[in-house]
């Protein structure tokens, strides 16, 4: 009885675990980034935090594969987003790197976020997050974990 009822209980987390995940994602695409994706929001934010960065760094960063991350680029870059820089040391490496217009919308897209985020989870205590970070971090571990066991 115990095993049926901690499986329903797993596969009623995952339903609410994935259903909030899409809505926040829709929300999030629909209102903050309507003119890039949120895989490019996430290249944005990575080179306006980390600085320029080797496609194939990104790739691994994001995990996704090289393909996409490049269709990725070649859209922001299109839109002027993101520049191609050779490696002062090595022409053949070539980094992107965000521009004044990356920038700004990144901005714009990290202070609007604020805003959503602060309406999903005005409704937990200070105490009811750190439970969830801390949850979702011993899951994250384990993911970890299982996956350098592999």
């Amino acid at each position: 009885m115990k095993n049926m009822e901690e499986n329903e209980l797993l596969q009623e987390l995952d339903y609410v675990f994935k259903k909030l995940g899409r809505k926040i994602t829709v929300d999030l695409t629909k209102r903050i980034t309507p003119s890039i994706s949120a895989s490019q929001g996430l290249i944005l934010n990575i080179l306006e935090e980390r600085g320029p960065k080797k496609v194939s760094e990104l790739a691994e960063e994001l995990e996704i594969t090289l393909p996409s991350i490049t269709t990725l680029a070649d859209k922001l870059v299109a839109q002027g987003y993101v520049e191609r820089k050779k490696s002062d040391k090595d022409r053949r490496i070539v980094y992107l790197v965000i521009t004044e217009e990356g920038r700004d919308l990144w901005n714009e897209i990290r202070d609007e976020r604020r805003k959503r985020l602060h309406k999903y989870y005005d409704a937990l205590s200070e105490e009811d997050i750190r439970h969830l970070i801390r949850i979702y971090n011993i899951i994250l571990a384990s993911l970890e974990e299982a996956d350098r066991k592999k």
